[in-house]
């Protein structure tokens, strides 16, 4: 009798077991093979991202000939790309104060500040953008700037602005301006894109001298901009 009761529970038991539902995770239908891990989504105005807004304004008003270009290197120094700059110029991530890239910029030692005199410093918020890249880790980071707004450009938000970031304001201004070209003021910069030179050197045009020098194109959406701002009559707006 035991024996019948206790086949019966073993009965019971195996008829109560459920399998468990075997859900397939879904597939990515076109997977990337090799994925950039410098690469973010969507570009964030509080990250610094190296290529975009640090090498072009570096590569114009320090990498240049002379200076700390790939044949020079003065001092042992190559700012011409990211991992030249790292290692020689003692970058020290998350410690401006310390890495000597940051630290001439900010010297109060003309003799000692880069660029060094008469060469025009560093505008404020480029400087101050180093200081943020490093102490973000001096991360080669990049990003999508996604569908590109053409939509209300002006001088003042857009073409100004882009110049500044990207360096040229810092070489084409002062009484000794690189090429004797200033970009500085609306003026200069519309008689500079009237002539065409602007959109040949930012689109390294053949015939013109590729700026920023010594550096990549600037954003494909900064150039788009600034034509489209050429495109509406060049206003100083």
């Amino acid at each position: 009798m035991i024996t019948v009761i206790f086949l019966c529970l073993i009965l019971i038991i195996h008829s109560c077991k459920h399998e468990p539902s075997i859900v397939n995770a879904p597939t990515d239908p076109d997977p990337d093979p090799d994925p950039d891990p410098n690469v973010t989504n969507v570009c964030h105005p509080d990250t610094v991202y190296f290529n975009k807004e640090i090498l072009p304004f570096l590569g114009a008003s320090c990498g240049r000939v002379g200076c700390h270009d790939a044949g020079t290197q003065q001092d042992g120094v190559r700012l011409t790309d990211y991992e030249s700059v790292v290692q020689t110029a003692d970058v020290r991530p998350g410690r401006p104060d310390k890495s000597d890239l940051y630290e001439v910029l900010v010297d109060d030692d003309p003799d000692d500040r880069m660029p060094p005199p008469p060469n025009e410093p560093l505008l404020p918020e480029q400087i101050e953008r180093i200081r943020v890249w490093i102490l973000q880790g001096a991360q080669n980071l990049d990003c999508d700037d996604g569908d590109c707004n053409l939509d209300n450009v002006t001088f003042s938000n857009n073409v100004s602005a882009i110049l500044a970031q990207n360096g040229c304001v810092s070489c084409h201004s002062g009484s000794s301006p690189n090429g004797g070209i200033q970009l500085d003021t609306y003026t200069s910069v519309r008689q500079v894109a009237e002539s065409g030179r602007l959109m040949g050197a930012i689109q390294h045009d053949t015939g013109f001298v590729p700026m920023p020098l010594n550096g990549n194109k600037i954003d494909t959406c900064q150039i788009d901009q600034i034509q489209q701002w050429i495109d509406n009559g060049m206003q100083n707006d």
